[in-house]
């Protein structure tokens, strides 16, 4: 991995890296939505929590990155992950 991505993943982690000096948290989930909003349609919602080590090369914004990147990196995660979970939401 080039010295410039450790580079920019460690700045990623400082906040999870700050929280886990807190010997009483021992898990950080992480969330993100994606879709028309609450109020203007379906939202899918995707959760989860890493290990405290992970290092993923090429986690960024899914927005900055190929589909065959995100296809990629989407599995590392899959594999990696300590818990996840996806779900499609709906307004009433």
């Amino acid at each position: 991995m080039k010295e410039k991505e450790i580079e920019r993943l460690n700045l990623l982690k400082a906040e999870e890296n700050k929280l886990y000096q807190n010997e009483t948290i021992n898990y950080i989930c992480g969330i993100d939505e994606a879709g028309r909003g609450p109020l203007a349609g379906p939202v899918v919602v995707g959760a989860v929590i890493m290990p405290k080590d992970s290092f993923i090369e090429g986690v960024n914004d899914s927005k900055k990155i190929s589909e065959k990147k995100r296809e990629k990196i989407y599995e590392q995660i899959i594999e990696e992950a300590i818990c996840y979970g996806v779900r499609n939401c709906r307004p009433n």
